[in-house]
């Protein structure tokens, strides 16, 4: 349950064997190739032929890829639990080479083409239309509006309200100008002039003042509105080319299966091409260098002795300064963790994981800030399932599991803090609570009440988050010595982790959770570490005064780790809003179920379903996020640097179909 050990490694091979060596290692998922340095003469680029090829595969993925993209908008979307598309890596290879799919996606490319050009075709139809519509009524034939030898007309629109003012300026200004309203609208008078040309300096004066917006029409002959009835035409030739293609389109739908298996064919091959330009060839050898991690190598050498026995396969060092890609490893019950680890960031390649450490901490942690049992049994049926019946990413069966964990420790903590649908004893049957020597009624398994005794969940909350900041200040002081000088190493860390034992020891005693006249003992051990951090936190500086100087100064430091224990009291918060919610939504419930006559059990049941599964979807979205962010700021800060590359395998990635092995 560590960092994987990661090796760097050359495989020198013959060139005769280089495609069947690439399809090992894209088939095994356990290498990431490197570029490498060359000297003059040794090949690293694509030969005319190689180069060629990959256009032709990126052309064809392409024209796929956009034809899966056209054909998804006439199929049904797939439910959750619809079958998806499994095949072993054979399959997948003989449905890729025996596809039509040139043809195919030649046909989609064609009907997608004349889908669009008409689609924009008829909305430049419509706008013209649009524009030319309210000119309808215009008595004047189109070729005419040039006007004559002597007179012009010009059109145009103007606020309604000031049509009757430039009625009365135009025809004020001589007998050889007319002016009529063609339409009118809600906010606009769309009018004619026609006048003298020797006027048009002084009518454009006039529209000018009156803000007149001229509009030019079509020259062609005949009235506008046989104009605009071709246009009606032309959009309806339109929308009979866009219902043949989508049909068309529809047809070819039942090749969206066919095309998704094929991507994927053409994106390892596309890959497999482009991981070609980091080998390093000669005329008769390639030489393929990368980071593998150290258990995959016998596996590698096992299935290479099968291609050839003329390679050889050498670890080399990495160079200075090189950042090694990390790969984290962990058991079955661990791994699903590893989703929360990822969200923050990889640690690096000389750091801990820590991914074992958090996994219980974050999932306790997750359960009190949801602190409901049902909710919990809910969430583990729900996940359970999913695992069960669904086909899921590695990465996001990691989440689902994790949240299957997660409802099975709220089920847990719920019980114990007796959460069931926030209902109270007297309102859930009998055998679900019990009575206390006290006589008061509780459900069934509990033993804390957080809305009537808050305190003990925080000091709970507060005593997880303590010795969760201890383990990470301890995880520090082991990376230190490890990494580090191991004299400043335990200087440095050491008395910090001694003291705050020390207080942990204390705080135990005083709980009496260990015997009272140890007290004492952990007063003093205190007092110790605190006397050892002073001498031990100023010896860079050069005299004594400000040896001690710095050395006390650094017991403020004790300030940010009562900060950090204090944001675990965010755990009680979490739980008390969940529980709130709840309540808020039973009395909800009750309300409607009294108010409304008759029905009222049918809009109960409503509110009481929706209200709390809107609980459960906002709470688990909260607990997940809180108790992440427990683990990012006041765990690993303590520890962890973070920054680390994932190492990143040359393999056969899928974005449509599941690979399963082969028979």
């Amino acid at each position: 349950m560590a960092i994987a050990k990661t090796r760097k490694i050359q495989l020198l091979t013959t060139l005769e064997h280089k495609t069947e060596v690439l399809e090992l290692l894209q088939n095994t998922n356990a290498m990431e190739l490197q570029a490498i340095s060359t000297e003059e003469g040794v090949e690293t680029q694509h030969s005319p032929n190689q180069l060629q090829k990959l256009q032709e595969i990126e052309l064809e993925f392409a024209n796929i890829d956009y034809s899966i993209k056209v054909l998804s908008r006439y199929v049904k979307a797939k439910g959750l639990l619809a079958e998806p598309i499994c095949l072993n890596t054979d399959q997948v290879k003989e449905k890729a080479e025996e596809s039509k799919h040139k043809e195919i996606t030649k046909e989609i490319l064609k009907h997608e083409n004349n889908l669009l050009q008409a689609r924009n075709e008829k909305a430049a139809f419509q706008a013209e239309l649009d524009t030319y519509q309210v000119w309808k009524n215009l008595g004047v034939n189109l070729e005419n509006l040039d006007g004559s030898a002597n007179s012009k007309i010009i059109l145009g629109s103007l606020k309604k309200e000031n049509y009757n003012e430039i009625y009365q300026a135009v025809n004020n200004v001589s007998a050889l100008t007319s002016i009529e309203k063609i339409n009118q609208d809600d906010n606009n008078a769309y009018i004619l002039i026609v006048f003298s040309k020797e006027l048009e300096t002084e009518l454009r004066e006039i529209t000018s003042r009156y803000k007149f917006t001229e509009t030019e029409l079509p020259r062609e002959k005949g009235l506008l509105k046989a104009y605009n009835q071709k246009l009606q035409k032309q959009i309806e030739t339109c929308e009979e080319t866009i219902e043949k293609a989508e049909k068309e389109l529809k047809s070819l739908s039942k090749h969206l299966d066919e095309l998704m298996i094929v991507h994927d064919y053409l994106n390892w091959e596309k890959e497999k091409l482009e991981e070609d330009k980091k080998l390093t060839k000669t005329n008769y050898s390639c030489i393929i260098q990368g980071w593998i991690p150290e258990k995959n190598i016998e596996k590698i050498e096992d299935q290479l002795s099968k291609i050839t026995n003329r390679y050889l396969l050498r670890e080399i060092e990495p160079e200075k300064g090189e950042n090694i890609p990390v790969v984290i490893k962990n058991n079955k019950f661990i791994e699903p963790f590893e989703a929360v680890t990822e969200i923050y960031g990889l640690p690096k390649s000389t750091e801990i994981d820590p991914t074992p450490f958090l996994a219980v901490y974050f999932i306790v942690f997750f359960g009190m800030c949801l602190t409901d049992a049902a909710y919990g049994i809910i969430m583990f049926v729900c996940t359970a399932l999913a695992l069960k019946f669904l086909k899921l990413p590695q990465g996001l069966r990691k989440l689902v599991k994790l949240l299957m964990y997660g409802g099975l420790v709220t089920f847990v903590i719920g019980g114990l803090f007796g959460g069931w649908f926030s209902l109270s004893p007297d309102q859930v049957p009998d055998f679900l609570t019990t009575t206390t020597d006290s006589g008061e009624q509780i459900f069934i398994f509990q033993k804390i009440n957080s809305l009537t005794d808050p305190l003990t969940v925080l000091i709970l909350s507060l005593g997880l988050g303590f010795f969760q900041i201890l383990m990470g200040t301890y995880m520090k002081l082991i990376h230190a010595i490890k990494t580090g000088n191991k004299i400043d190493a335990i200087l440095d860390v050491g008395p910090w982790a001694f003291m705050l034992t020390g207080i942990g020891f204390a705080i135990l005693a005083a709980a009496s959770v260990l015997p009272q006249n140890m007290i004492a003992i952990g007063k003093w051990w205190v007092i110790l570490g605190a006397v050892i951090i002073v001498l031990t936190q100023g010896r860079d500086k050069k005299n004594i005064v400000g040896k001690l100087v710095s050395g006390f100064l650094s017991l403020y430091d004790l300030i940010g780790y009562l900060s950090d224990v204090l944001s675990y009291s965010r755990l009680l918060a979490l739980g008390l809003a969940t529980a709130i919610i709840g309540l808020a939504v039973n009395i909800i419930a009750v309300l409607m179920k009294d108010m409304i006559p008759y029905v009222g059990w049918i809009f109960m049941i409503i509110v009481f379903v929706g209200g709390h599964v809107f609980n459960i979807l906002i709470n688990t979205l909260g607990s997940f996020i809180h108790s992440g962010r427990l683990q990012f700021v006041e765990f690993f800060g303590k520890f962890l640097e973070g920054g680390g590359t994932g190492l990143k395998p040359f393999s056969k990635k899928c974005k449509y179909i599941f690979i399963k092995n082969n028979s």
